[in-house]
């Protein structure tokens, strides 16, 4: 296997054109994703779009890491939101394309949209009432697949894991990928537990996963 080089940093105000391209690898990644597909309301065309949202408001209350290689392309990157922060919970951050976004869904899609309740309990009963709003949650996790297997996600993770050890802070996630409960285990996150979300286009998974910082004497070294 060859040696591909990249260097990883936090980018506190990517372009727009950089925002786009990091939009375009989620949809690239997960179009076949069920879980992803049934949240852009069954219509992979829209999925740009709200990831787009999601990167914007990101950037404006949480904080986004890239990956990039030796000439500076993206091939990867994360978005976390800190303790204290959600995302779309302010009318500052929806202005940012989420509106733009549900204006488009339909009727049925919309609906779906907002009332799946199910996940914000799942997380509850898992985290505790507060346990997502504690964390360092990260809402996305994308390495495009030349990139994959190589470190980079690790090395993404592990510039925020620093941080969040030094002040005793955990790291929590969600994935609606099987496949990867293997990689976040790996990455030193404890698997929480799973159960199945419906949707008017099928089934899809959540697994739920947390970190704890050194400062509570539980981490898991990655």
């Amino acid at each position: 296997m060859s040696h591909l080089s990249f260097k990883v940093q936090r980018i506190v105000k990517p372009t727009e054109e950089r925002l786009q391209e990091a939009a375009q690898l989620f949809t690239d990644l997960m179009k076949t994703n069920l879980g992803a597909v049934s949240l852009a309301g069954g219509e992979v065309g829209l999925m740009d779009l709200e990831a787009l949202a999601l990167l914007r408001a990101g950037v404006h209350s949480g904080e986004y890491y890239e990956a990039t290689d030796d000439q500076g392309a993206l091939v990867g990157y994360t978005l976390w939101m800190p303790p204290g922060k959600e995302m779309f919970s302010t009318a500052e951050q929806r202005a940012l394309g989420f509106d733009e976004f549900m204006s488009k869904l339909s009727v049925e899609a919309a609906h779906y949209f907002k009332t799946k309740a199910k996940f914000p309990a799942f997380v509850a009963s898992l985290l505790g009432p507060t346990g997502k709003l504690d964390s360092w949650w990260l809402h996305m996790a994308m390495v495009k697949s030349t990139h994959q297997r190589r470190g980079v996600l690790r090395a993404l993770v592990d510039l925020v894991r620093e941080k969040v050890e030094a002040n005793g802070e955990y790291l929590a996630t969600c994935t609606t990928n099987d496949d990867n409960i293997k990689v976040y285990t790996g990455l030193g996150f404890g698997y929480k537990g799973s159960t199945v979300m419906s949707s008017p286009w099928g089934e899809w998974p959540i697994h739920v996963f947390k970190q704890e910082g050194t400062g509570s004497g539980t981490a898991q070294q990655g």
